[in-house]
């Protein structure tokens, strides 16, 4: 059954803070929202807090409280050289076991992010460009075996805004490769990231419906039909101060920006959203249906 989620993103630091997540958990309560996209260590140690134990009790809270949980686990950006191996055996059985103990504790879903080579300003790999795509398939073919069928669990898969257009053979991210394995595929086509001119706009974040809107639709009607498909489509919005000039300079994203952001999601068929802000603060104004200025 798809999961329609509304979701914002907490990072490590906060979800371990009890003061900051009652506060998240009161914005959930508040607005609209009813899941969260929470980071967990994804190399060695403890998952969330410093026992499972206490991270099973902190999210049994969460989830009584109606709350659908979200584990966000970083696949190969990380390691002693800054950027593990996506080839390496040994790190995707690492990440299927980070996976696992991520339901174990009491998480309903598990989301990968940078399951990629490295891009622009990152480190580089020495694999051919023509092999990164079918090893980034490889990876997510292990991630259905042993994670979501085996723990009979969604789990689901972040990609570049672009791929949406088409496929990105030198990270390896092919949207195609990715609905046919994941139960929900979770693309981020923040407007800020689109260039100047993109879908005849000449400042995408300045509209953020017509830029996510034209993104999510283009993509969709290429996979759409595709007769292995089992994901459902669900977005990353962009819920942080950045314009589309280059360079880049700070813009601010009110809560108008976002919930037109919805609006487009909502309108391009998608099951849900996850607002991204890297430091987790959020305004209440953005994810209500009436807030003041933008009466219902």
């Amino acid at each position: 059954m798809t999961t329609v989620t509304k979701a914002v993103y907490v990072n490590f630091t906060a979800a371990r803070d009890a003061d900051r997540m009652n506060r998240i958990s009161s914005l959930v309560q508040r607005t609209e929202l009813n899941s969260l996209v929470i980071d967990v260590r994804s190399d060695e140690g403890a998952l969330l807090h410093a026992r499972d134990e206490e991270t099973r009790a902190r999210l049994g809270a969460l989830r009584e409280a109606g709350i659908y949980l979200i584990a966000r686990v970083v696949a190969f950006k990380g390691g002693p050289r800054g950027w593990y191996d996506p080839g390496s055996e040994v790190r995707w059985r690492e990440i299927a076991e980070i996976s696992l103990r991520a339901f174990d504790v009491g998480f309903d879903e598990v989301n990968y992010d940078y399951v990629r080579y490295g891009a622009a300003r990152e480190p580089r790999s020495r694999t051919p460009v023509r092999e990164r795509a079918p090893t980034i398939r490889a990876f997510f073919e292990y991630l259905r075996a042993e994670v979501g069928d085996a723990a009979s669990r969604p789990i689901s898969a972040d990609l570049f805004g672009i791929t949406l257009l088409g496929p990105l053979d030198g990270v390896g991210q092919r949207l195609e490769d990715a609905v046919e394995l994941f139960d929900y595929v979770m693309p981020m086509p923040y407007p800020s990231h689109w260039e100047p001119g993109s879908f005849g706009l000449a400042n995408p974040a300045h509209h953020p419906y017509e830029t996510v809107h034209a993104a999510l639709s283009a993509g969709w009607r290429r996979v759409v039909d595709l007769p292995g498909r089992i994901a459902s489509l669900r977005s990353w919005i962009q819920a942080f101060d950045l314009d589309s000039s280059r360079p880049m300079r700070r813009y601010k994203y009110t809560p108008w920006h976002i919930q037109e952001q919805i609006r487009a999601i909502e309108d391009a068929g998608c099951a849900g959203y996850a607002a991204w802000n890297p430091r987790s603060k959020y305004e209440v104004g953005a994810f209500v249906t009436a807030w003041p200025g933008n009466p219902a």
